[in-house]
């Protein structure tokens, strides 16, 4: 009786909004997979398998809101744990020397670097909410940093450049929103933007000339400033070698943003077709099931990292402004209910859900115009898989739960 009074207590705080906003997003994707597949006869059995992977996940996101918050906060750190035990486990069964990204149970693959999104949140989250750290000092950004740089590394070594970002920009959005100091932030961000500006000379002496004067003017001991202006001096003089370090088909993806004809029938042609796709669009598309490129395939794995072309195709520019609409949407919801919650450990939370979105529509979005490199991020709710939608829809149920708790103030 005690459990029925509290799940209906729960359910009359439930904010339907934010499953709506996740329903509608969810719908696209399976609108534009069913119309890759059904429509044009192939048999991958995509449509089925994701909308099977969609109800799953809908079942997550109920469980995860019923939970109580205080049982979340208390297995954060354990859930941590669980995770970088699960992308252990790929590494230790790596058939042929490769490194798989996958744990396979039957038939079912899932991805173990996806669930660490949510339980590396989590542990930041707990972190934060319970010793109330200002970051005032670069000893009270070790821990945070230590909880990223781990997963991060066992990732990278599958390899997935394009999780780990996930798991970096979340950190970054998470500790700016924590309280960072702006001068300690751009501390942190500027060895990157080092590394960047290094492919050219004028740029990278450019960028040092600004270092040297915040660092001049910044409130910082001596030898501090001559540590960061020496670690972003030296990440600038080693990018070369890092450079050297990448696959081929990596720094060929990088080179094709910069010049995406370079490359015309390998690393540039997906991003060439993606175009097409989309200016053949126009603003109201060509209907359901009448899209040419889509039809006759001429942009492979379209319905995951790419699938945003059928949805432009299909439906003209109007329906991917509806699809954008809606991420907008459940994105500010996700950035008011952080600022409007009392509860520090909920705040991080909402926020960190609305950097893993942002980070993946902005580079999702940018992949497929040809403004970043082509890195295998997929569309939340959209693209096609299974850990990926799992992943989001307990987020986003993570994200109800805590959004119940918001109060006046942070």
């Amino acid at each position: 009786m005690k459990l029925r009074t509290y799940i209906i207590e729960r359910f009359r705080e439930f904010e339907w909004s934010t499953l709506a906003l996740v329903l509608l997003l969810s719908a696209s994707g399976l609108v534009a997979i069913y119309s890759i597949e059904v429509q044009h006869g192939t048999s991958a059995g995509y449509f089925l398998r994701q909308s099977i992977w969609t109800i799953l996940g809908l079942g997550f996101f109920f469980g995860v809101f019923l939970l109580p918050r205080k049982v979340i906060h208390n297995v954060a750190y354990i859930l941590y744990g669980i995770g970088i035990i699960l992308l252990l486990i790929p590494i230790a069964m790596k058939d042929g020397g490769a490194v798989s990204r996958w744990i396979t149970i039957g038939s079912i693959g899932l991805q173990p670097s996806e669930f660490m999104k949510i339980f590396l949140l989590l542990g930041l989250a707990k972190y934060f909410a319970d010793h109330k750290r200002r970051l005032s000092t670069v000893k009270e950004l070790m821990t945070p940093f230590a909880m990223t740089i781990v997963p991060t590394i066992l990732v990278l070594v599958q390899p997935d450049l394009g999780t780990a970002l996930v798991y970096f920009g979340m950190l970054i959005v998470v500790i700016f929103w924590a309280g960072i100091r702006p001068l300690h932030f751009f501390l942190l961000l500027a060895p990157a933007v080092s590394m960047i500006a290094a492919f050219q000379t004028l740029s990278f002496f450019l960028w040092m000339g600004l270092i040297i004067v915040i660092l001049y003017f910044g409130n910082l001991p001596f030898w501090t400033k001559i540590f960061n202006f020496s670690i972003n001096v030296a990440l600038g003089g080693i990018t070369n070698l890092l450079w050297a370090l990448l696959k081929p088909y990596q720094q060929q993806r990088i080179l094709s943003v910069l010049d995406t004809d370079s490359d015309p029938l390998g690393a540039g042609y997906q991003v060439s077709q993606s175009l097409t796709a989309f200016g053949s669009g126009g603003p109201f598309g060509k209907g359901f099931g009448e899209g040419t490129q889509t039809h006759l395939k001429f942009l492979p794995e379209q319905h995951t990292d790419f699938i945003m072309t059928v949805i432009g195709e299909e439906f003209g520019f109007i329906g991917v402004l509806i699809v954008i609409g809606l991420f907008y949407l459940l994105i500010a919801k996700l950035i008011n209910q952080a600022y409007s919650s009392k509860y520090r450990f909920d705040s991080v939370i909402l926020i960190g859900f609305a950097a893993v979105l942002v980070f993946h529509t902005f580079v999702n979005l940018g992949m497929i115009a040809g403004i970043m490199p082509v890195t295998g991020i997929p569309l939340p709710y959209i693209s096609y898989g299974g850990s990926f939608m799992l992943t989001t829809m307990i987020l986003a149920g993570l994200s109800v739960n805590m959004g119940t708790l918001r109060r006046a103030s942070r």
